[in-house]
């Protein structure tokens, strides 16, 4: 039996916690009020583990098991701007606040793409099929040889991250782009959007492109 138990006036309740085998009771008392709540769960291999408890061990006994997904380098790949990748992760969960959602919800009167105002605002319709997003992903496929639609089949691994940073960065502005538009009621020209985007990928390209050499004429 494992005790933990804190004093103080910020504190009105002490956690005592069993493991006994492979079931986990839980008793939490503050003056009465809370039951003692009991918790079952299969699959804590840690209970067992020689190495004894971790936080990540831990952690990975609560969550459900998660298959692998797809497009996890895609999104995440240490040459992607943390900002963008967290856009892209979005857009891959079709979490993004569209107009399409909005209106389901009561939010908005009106489910058309704010960049168009042609179609129906979903994820799939504002990053390829709007024509003002068109205009601009056709741009830039032309201006990377690749398209940003599709995967690239077999190439080097600096060709793909590029192309990673490419569409992230596409995405990223087309969706920022979006959101001006909406609250400014105007919208750039889609060549200026394009020269933006060619600007922010070939930064952040650079930027990773170098950095290994300066490290290495530091060591």
């Amino acid at each position: 039996m494992g005790m933990l138990s804190t004093k103080g006036p910020l504190w009105l309740f002490r956690i005592v916690s069993v493991i006994v085998k492979r079931r986990v009771v839980v008793g939490i008392n503050n003056v009465g009020v809370w039951n003692i709540a009991t918790v079952e769960k299969p699959g804590n291999h840690w209970m067992s583990d020689a190495r004894g408890y971790s936080i990540n061990s831990g952690y990975q006994w609560l969550q459900k098991p998660h298959p692998p997904v797809p497009w996890y380098k895609d999104v995440w790949d240490n040459w992607n701007i943390p900002k963008q990748s967290v856009i892209g992760w979005l857009i891959q969960r079709k979490a993004l606040n569209t107009r399409v959602k909005l209106f389901q919800l009561g939010i908005s009167d009106t489910n058309s793409c704010v960049l168009c105002e042609l179609g129906p605002e979903t994820h799939a319709y504002i990053f390829f099929d709007c024509d003002y997003s068109i205009l601009v992903v056709t741009s830039i496929d032309h201006w990377l040889q690749m398209s940003l639609k599709n995967a690239p089949g077999r190439c080097s691994t600096v060709r793909r991250k590029v192309w990673r940073v490419v569409r992230l960065s596409c995405w990223y502005m087309l969706w920022t782009e979006r959101n001006k538009c909406r609250i400014d009621m105007k919208i750039r020209r889609p060549d200026l959007l394009v020269s933006e985007i060619q600007r922010l990928a070939q930064e952040r390209i650079r930027h990773k492109l170098i950095l290994p050499i300066q490290q290495a004429d530091e060591i």
